[in-house]
């Protein structure tokens, strides 16, 4: 089976509903962007995330940042999602939402998908739970620390509606930020990043645990996120030898559970690294910058036909796109969306 599957980071979703109820107050034809009130802004924020999902028409999209869920469940990011693309008219497949954990704080992980093509299942592994805190050494000193998933990742079983025949396992996650948003000195924010990086090499080593325990069960895996972290990106890689995004894809010394990233690895140039999900301004030197954060990584049996990131600005979308589309994408969210066309 062909699928297409994208991840796409939507910043803050959360704030496109009031009470559970998607914010729909569009401005008035004419009216200049720069005098849109607030509720308009938003409205405007979901017609753009839509056409860019309408643009993409995956079976999967694996939904970073979504609408918040409430503990005692009145309110979901299932629910929600599915209210709003009614709401704004993603009507042309039958997409449903699944969701996993909620989440210890704002922003839920989910995925849209084809419910005439696939069958999505929230099914989490009870022993070492992603949503209980758990063991890592994360230095390599035989020291194992605890550490647990502010945004437990998603543990998906994927399976085709018509058989219903299993298809692959599949992750989605939101990996600890290495951003530092306090006011500091320069010996904390020393402090803090390493901290910071250690945290996020326990999040990828307990996901990373799941990839061997599944493929080595006989699984096909994809693995999906906003993951903060690309193959020489920081500085702090140096110190430790090692980028998050390099744990998840495996070991030299375990080749055959080596998962492949569906855009390969970015190089450096003049504003940053190509191909590029989003960009920051650095603390330090306050030059802006392009970073890949955002990634999709399969298991050797799955067979990767093509991957992009639907960058606006790089090629060969800066002159295929339409400038609506290109307008949509670069005010939509501070993430572009990452694409894969797979065979399973």
């Amino acid at each position: 089976m062909k699928l297409k599957v994208a991840e796409y980071n939507m910043e803050w979703m959360k704030n496109l509903f009031v009470n559970g109820i998607p914010v729909n107050v569009p401005p008035p034809v004419g009216k200049p962007e720069s005098d849109w009130n607030e509720q308009e802004r938003l409205t405007m924020k979901s017609q753009r995330l839509i056409s860019v999902l309408a643009h993409l028409d995956a079976d999967i999209v694996a939904v970073v940042e979504g609408p918040d869920t409430l503990a005692n469940g009145t309110k979901t990011a299932k629910a929600q999602l599915e209210l709003w693309m009614t709401t704004f008219g993603l009507t042309q497949r039958n997409y449903k939402v699944v969701q996993g954990y909620t989440s210890r704080g704002q922003q839920e992980l989910c995925a849209i998908y084809d419910a005439d093509k696939l069958i999505l299942e929230h099914t989490p592994e009870g022993k070492n739970s992603f949503d209980e805190p758990f063991l890592a050494d994360t230095l390599e000193q035989s020291i194992k620390e605890q550490y647990e998933h502010f945004r437990p990742p998603v543990e998906l079983t994927v399976k085709d509606k018509a058989s219903p025949a299993k298809l692959f396992k599949m992750i989605i996650a939101h990996a600890k930020s290495k951003g530092i948003f306090d006011h500091v000195d320069y010996a904390r924010y020393e402090y803090l990043s390493n901290l910071n990086r250690r945290k996020l090499y326990a999040e990828c080593m307990h996901m990373r645990e799941r990839v061997d325990q599944w493929i080595n069960e006989g699984d096909k895996v994809l693995v999906t996120g906003d993951i903060n972290d690309g193959m020489g990106s920081d500085f702090y890689e140096n110190r430790f030898g090692k980028s998050a995004i390099e744990i998840l894809l495996g070991s030299v010394y375990e080749p055959e559970l080596i998962l492949k990233s569906a855009l390969g690895k970015p190089k450096l140039g003049k504003y940053g690294w190509s191909p590029s999900s989003s960009s920051f301004t650095d603390t330090i030197t306050k030059n802006w910058f392009t970073v890949l954060i955002d990634h999709i990584l399969v298991s050797q049996d799955i067979k990767i036909d093509s991957g992009a990131v639907l960058n606006p600005y790089s090629e060969p979308h800066k002159s295929d796109l339409s400038q609506e589309l290109k307008d949509a994408l670069k005010k939509a969210s501070d993430h572009f969306p990452v694409v894969v066309e797979i065979e399973v």
